[in-house]
């Protein structure tokens, strides 16, 4: 039988605010549900909420706007969600003030490394992935050792998140550049993030760290590469969405647990592998949805499959060996897939 490594127990977190923006766009702050502190985390991480509700056990990760200083100190994680999938919405739509949520601790490489990284880092966020980028900003203002100019651009001027956040910034060490598609708002810059606008407000060797959807990565990364004080490019990772809107086929995926039974359930081929386990009610650990973390890294013994390219971070040996990890990966047929176990809570209650 296979045997996974041991991942960090899942925390329980509790709503101590819900702030909505709009509908359908939610800040939450919360705090520790237990009398442990929260496990600390580094700006521009993320955590892995999971929801257990009409049958089924839902986890996705969703960006920190919280500062490394906020959680040590203040004892809060801050996370903005956007109603688009189940999850999403019954946070946004059925979690209130009081209610408790499981939590993976904070992961991610989105992060500023003062050996790779330049001292001065350019941020451009696109709508709702401000969160990962006010974090980097207020640890900047905090003090880490890099200053920060950060664009952000919507297309609404209404969707301007966080400007209370913002404007206590220290203005020494992070710059804000609003960049709005309407025109409307008076403090902020007319259309698109341009070349035209990095000339105008940078003027020293930056990282550029984006963090937005994937055309929006196309188009930053485009207008970037004109500046020749660039030197380095990161992304926040997106999650991996269905392949089509709907399936062509249904195969049947035998599922079997790592020191445990099996079972045989439904999987579309438009669907990630783990979409097809979070539907039927299984409980498989996972966390980032990108390919990234490992944590749902699982063993395939029979079945033909399909990795989405930009997100297969496999190693040689993992692909040898028939290693996927489950978030990322389709299935091209019927497929026996040995998983890893999902982890008790840390201290629920």
């Amino acid at each position: 039988m296979a045997t996974f490594d041991t991942k960090p127990p899942l925390q329980l977190l509790k709503v101590a605010e819900k702030r909505t923006h709009c509908p359908g766009l939610v800040t939450f702050v919360f705090r520790s549900g237990t009398d442990e502190p929260l496990a600390p985390a580094r700006a521009g991480q993320y955590i892995a909420l999971t929801g257990e509700f009409d049958g089924s056990r839902v986890t996705r990760a969703y960006t920190l706007a919280s500062s490394p200083r906020e959680t040590d100190k203040e004892g809060v994680y801050i996370v903005t969600v956007k109603k688009a999938g189940v999850l999403s919405g019954w946070l946004t739509d059925r979690t209130e003030v009081g209610g408790k949520v499981l939590a993976g601790v904070p992961l991610g490489d989105f992060v500023y490394d003062e050996e790779r990284d330049e001292s001065h880092i350019v941020g451009v966020a696109g709508g709702a992935g401000i969160t990962a980028l006010l974090s980097l900003a207020k640890a900047s203002s905090d003090g880490a050792p890099y200053t920060m100019t950060l664009f952000y651009a919507v297309d609404d001027s209404r969707e301007f998140l966080f400007d209370e956040e913002l404007a206590v910034l220290d203005p020494s060490r992070v710059k804000v550049v609003r960049i709005a598609a309407d025109g409307v708002r008076k403090d902020a810059e007319k259309g698109f993030f341009r070349a035209e606008l990095l000339d105008k407000h940078v003027d020293r060797a930056f990282t550029l760290f984006m963090c937005g959807g994937d055309a929006f990565y196309e188009s930053v990364e485009r207008e970037a590469s004109l500046s020749p004080f660039l030197r380095g490019v990161r992304r926040s990772p997106n999650g991996v969405t269905d392949r089509a809107a709907e399936p062509s086929a249904v195969h049947t995926l035998t599922v079997i647990e790592d020191g445990g039974g099996s079972e045989s359930v439904p999987a579309r081929d438009n669907e990630t592998v783990m979409a097809a386990l979070e539907r039927a009610g299984l409980k498989v650990r996972s966390a980032c949805h990108t390919g990234r973390c490992g944590w749902c890294k699982s063993l395939v013994l029979a079945g033909e499959y399909t990795v989405e390219e930009r997100h297969d971070t496999r190693s040689e040996e993992d692909r040898r060996e028939g290693r996927i990890c489950l978030c990322c990966t389709y299935p091209d047929g019927d497929m026996t897939v040995v998983v890893p176990r999902a982890l008790p809570p840390a201290h629920a209650k």
